[in-house]
């Protein structure tokens, strides 16, 4: 076999073959023999018939057909690896012979990945994100849990705002009822803006046996009549007063199991300073890799964009069909198009490329490793964001056959873990604070008791070293190759 390549543009190339006679004429022998398993002649078994036989009931153009496409992928696939070419989509083949005399000739042209240097990944300077919890997010948080369980009593006055009503609600547009919004005995917080601002104004002064109609527009979101003019009818059943209970250790040990009210504030700013801290680390681990991926450009296989474009595209079609839904009302629901989704997900796919070809650059310059035990920590880690064991996890991972995705994944985190552990950061909390907070390890403490060995080889069982099964539909949130997580 001769291979040339021709590069057409940076992600592009045009491969020509040569394949010797011989070759094609073994394709040709192998054809033939395949028809001949088709069809019965008399006095020959199912497959032994002669090759001239073969010819004159098939003809010879529809072995020449069977040969070439049972044999021209193999001759493609050959000439990639005597190449070394990377293809990220299917090509577009042009065959030029395919005879017994002349052999094979064809040219295929495919996109490639890119050929680039990846940039060094030291010298990265970032902040560290807000993470301090202030008094003023102690007290919603407080406040939150005083509506929770707050009293409320019916009274014999006119309501105010902050009080609850129990009312019924008819909506017409042009005269005609619309039964999707009636509702019957609904108990609603005035300044709550439920349903429009114009209710909240009506409501206040009036009493339990009052009955009120205004004209309002319909909120943008709501279905079929959104944004449209309508009349509403309202019944007020009755007022109700709601009083909140006092900031005490009695509320402490009515709202949770601590037994004084500083006990409680104390679990609160934890909580908080813990989610406010893992949400900064999150955003750090995005600001670093942003600012690394800003270090070089790449450019981008248009094939690799499409098939990640449409692959949010199918991941909303499905999630509206868990819905019962259409598509397009999940647009309205969401206050979205079509259009602005199709953008989004143009530019997401762009950005979740070309993180995947860089990190990828950058770890084999790294030369990072695969250890043993890290598709087993992936699958756990995938089980755990699923709901679901291991095992179910690797199950499916090994009927997908999606073992490269995951080893992908697994790749590109530790070249961003390598990234993130080479940047400089200013500010941040200390390691005693982390350590006090269950984000990272303490060196002091004694060592954890080693995991359960049957857990173990549950697991393994499953997800073998040697072909463990690969990441399921999440491979995209792989940190490496999600921009959402770097």
């Amino acid at each position: 076999m001769k291979t040339s390549v021709e590069t057409l543009d940076p992600v592009k190339v045009k491969l020509t073959v040569e394949v010797e006679p011989k070759r094609v004429k073994q394709a040709f022998d192998r054809a033939a023999r395949e028809l001949a398993k088709q069809v019965n002649l008399p006095g020959f078994r199912p497959g032994k018939a002669p090759r001239r036989l073969i010819e004159q009931r098939f003809g010879e153009g529809v072995i020449a057909q069977t040969a070439m496409e049972n044999s021209l992928s193999d001759f493609y696939v050959e000439a990639l690896r005597a190449e070394e070419i990377d293809a990220v989509a299917q090509p577009e083949v042009d065959v030029e012979t395919f005879t017994e005399a002349d052999g094979c000739t064809f040219t295929a042209e495919v996109e490639v990945r890119p050929s680039f240097e990846a940039p060094d990944h030291d010298g990265i300077s970032v902040t560290f994100p807000e993470w301090d919890v202030d008094d003023a997010d102690i007290d919603t948080q407080l406040e939150q849990m005083r509506e929770r369980f707050a009293e409320v009593d019916e009274v014999e006055r006119a309501a105010a705002d902050g009080d609850l009503v129990t009312l019924d609600l008819r909506v017409e547009v042009d005269g005609e009822d619309l039964e999707s919004a009636r509702v019957e005995d609904a108990l609603y917080e005035i300044g709550s803006q439920g349903v429009t601002p114009k209710l909240d104004e009506e409501l206040v002064g009036k009493s339990g046996g009052d009955e009120f109609s205004y004209e309002d527009a319909l909120p943008e979101e709501y279905p079929d009549h959104g944004g449209e003019q309508a009349t509403f009818h309202v019944t007020v059943k009755d007022v109700r007063e709601k009083t909140l209970p006092e900031l005490d250790d009695d509320f402490a040990q009515t709202a949770s199991g601590f037994d004084t009210f500083a006990e409680l504030t104390g679990d609160l700013r934890n909580s908080l300073l813990r989610r406010k801290v893992e949400q900064a680390q999150h955003e750090l681990r995005g600001r670093i890799l942003e600012a690394y991926l800003a270090r070089v450009d790449v450019p981008l296989p248009p094939s690799m964009i499409e098939a990640d474009k449409q692959g949010r595209i199918h991941q909303l079609e499905h999630q509206a069909e868990r819905f019962g839904i259409e598509v397009d009302q999940l647009f309205e629901m969401e206050g979205s198009s079509r259009e602005e989704f199709e953008t989004n997900a143009q530019k997401q796919a762009e950005e979740t490329v070309k993180a995947q070809l860089v990190l990828d650059a950058l770890a084999g310059r790294l030369e990072l490793d695969l250890q043993p035990g890290d598709i087993d920590e992936e699958i756990v880690r995938h089980a755990q964001a699923n709901g679901v064991s291991p095992q179910q996890i690797a199950q499916v991972i090994q009927q997908q056959g999606s073992l490269p995705a995951l080893v992908g994944d697994i790749m590109r985190r530790k070249t961003i873990d390598a990234i993130v552990a080479a940047a400089q950061v200013d500010g941040g909390p200390s390691d005693d604070v982390l350590i006090e907070l269950g984000l990272l390890d303490d060196p002091n403490a004694p060592a954890d008791e080693p995991a359960d060995a049957a857990a173990d080889e549950a697991v393994a069982a499953e997800a073998p070293a040697a072909d463990a099964p690969a990441a399921d539909a999440e491979t995209e949130d792989a940190e490496a190759a999600d921009t959402d997580e770097g």
